[in-house]
Parts: C-alpha cells; sequence; structure tokens
C-alpha cells in the first residue's frame, strides 16, 4: 500500500490562547472538512475555533520536485 502524505492538517486554538494545537491529519480536504465539523457541533469545549492547515512546501525536497511549480 502506498504511504500518502497527510497533507490537510485540522488545528484548533482556545480564543483566549496566540497557540494552535494539532488536532488530526488527513490525506483529502473531505475527511478534514468533515472532521471539523463533526468536532464543532460535538462542543466539547467552550470557546474553541478549529482551522484548516494545508501542506504546501516540503521543505527537503528541491524546487523543481514540486508539482505546481510554485517556487517559494
Amino acid at each position: 500500500m502506498e504511504n500518502k502524505i497527510k497533507k490537510y492538517i485540522v488545528m484548533s486554538k482556545f480564543g483566549h490562547s496566540d497557540r494552535f494545537m494539532l488536532e488530526k491529519q488527513f490525506i483529502n480536504r473531505h475527511s478534514a472538512d468533515y472532521y471539523a465539523n463533526l468536532m464543532k457541533e460535538e462542543k466539547e469545549y467552550d470557546d474553541i475555533e478549529y482551522f484548516l492547515f494545508e501542506q504546501t512546501v516540503a521543505y527537503n525536497y528541491k524546487e523543481e520536485e514540486y508539482e505546481d511549480s510554485i517556487p517559494f
């Protein structure tokens, strides 16, 4: 089985904090969105927000190896 990169990252942050906390990582955006919506509906904590981060750069690879050819 191919080892797919989990490049969609759901993170959370409490309103009073300036730090993000890793929740979970996913291989596609649909799963990340679904997870975040479930967590919002659950309302386990007061004053928590959820954010989606997407990996766009792999620093160990040379620029010419990127799929989208966007230099950084």
